[in-house]
Parts: structure tokens; sequence; C-alpha cells
């Protein structure tokens, strides 16, 4: 987090609280990234549609998560993806100028650079995912990053099937299908 290992700050900020209900919209594809957003509770889905209509989640938001780091001092600040609530969730929002305030403390700027590179290495780990030719490439892939990321074989997927169809980019029904075949496939390994 960004105030992570700093004991006491205070700073003339302008830090705000939006509540948000399950469906509303906190940011628009396009609009322009003039704050970060900190999930404070709640979860947010990053969507992108198509000119065709068909929609992809390129990210889901849990607590304590960012939205805008990444982009906020870009030179091109543009929301590439709509930004909708999944459940009543609730944001802070600090605006660029606080954020540079807050970056004058050593420990925070240090915090904002170590999330900026840990988002990029997720986006980087997401296209990776994506450029896996089959669909059943692109579950193990999936299931390997939640095994590393869990340190544990055992673990709790928190997409639904069309969730993780869209996070994949690939046909429910066909994702559908290769579960069951994969299950099955486990299967017959287990009793020979």
């Amino acid at each position: 987090m960004i105030f992570k290992n700093v004991e006491y700050i205070k700073f003339d900020t302008n830090i705000k609280i939006k509540e948000l209900l399950k469906g509303e919209v906190l940011y628009h594809e396009n609009d322009l990234c003039s704050s970060i957003s900190i999930v404070k509770k709640g979860t947010i889905k990053a969507i992108q549609t198509f000119s065709d209509g068909h929609e992809n989640i390129i990210r889901i938001i849990n607590k304590n998560e960012i939205i805008g780091l990444s982009l906020i001092f870009s030179s091109n600040p543009i929301y590439k993806a709509t930004f909708i609530a999944d459940k009543d969730t609730e944001v802070e929002i600090i605006y660029k100028d606080d954020l540079l305030k807050l970056m004058d403390n050593n420990q925070i700027r240090l915090n904002v650079l170590t999330l900026i590179s840990d988002y990029s290495n997720k986006q980087t780990q997401h296209i990776r995912l994506l450029s896996h030719k089959t669909i059943r490439q692109k579950l193990c892939a999936f299931f390997y990053q939640e095994y590393k990321k869990n340190k544990n074989i055992t673990f709790t997927i928190n997409y639904n099937k069309t969730e993780l169809a869209l996070l994949l980019n690939v046909e429910r029904p066909s994702l559908s299908y290769e579960l069951s075949k994969s299950r099955i496939d486990l299967m017959k390994e287990a009793f020979y």
C-alpha cells in the first residue's frame, strides 16, 4: 500500500471517500485519469468493450488495490477500460496534486514506485497468459499462476465461469467444455 511503513504523516490533502452501489461506474473508458482510487471495501471490475459488443474483464480490483496509479503520471492519462462496482464498494480518492505532496515523503515515494512496478509485472503476466494458443494452455497457465500466488496446490478461484472466460478471452461454452474435459482426463489418470 501507499502508506506502508509510514509511521506518521500530516499533509493538507483533499482525500475523498466515494461509495458505489453494485453496477455503478467509477470511471468510463476514455475518461481523464486525474486521481488514484484505493478500494477500501468491495470489488471493482475493469471492463473493456469492443466495437462488436463483446467485453473482456481486464482486471478485477479487490480491497486495498489501486486504480489509476500506473496511469496518473502518464503522458496520455486516459482510462482504457470502464471501472464498474461488482458489489457495493467504497473507494478512497487521492488527486494527483495531493499524491505529489504525499510523495515528498521518501517512504511513500518508494511505495508508489514499488506499486507501479508490481502492476507492470502483473500486466506482463496477463499478456503472457493471453498469448497461449489453446484454452487448455491458458487454463494451465492460469492455474499455475494461482498456485504460485497462493503457494499451495489447493486454492479458491475468485472468478465464476463467465468472468474466467472473459479474463482468458475465450468463449464461455468452450471454457466449460475444456474444464469438464480436464476433469475427466484427471480422473482417468487417477485410475491408470
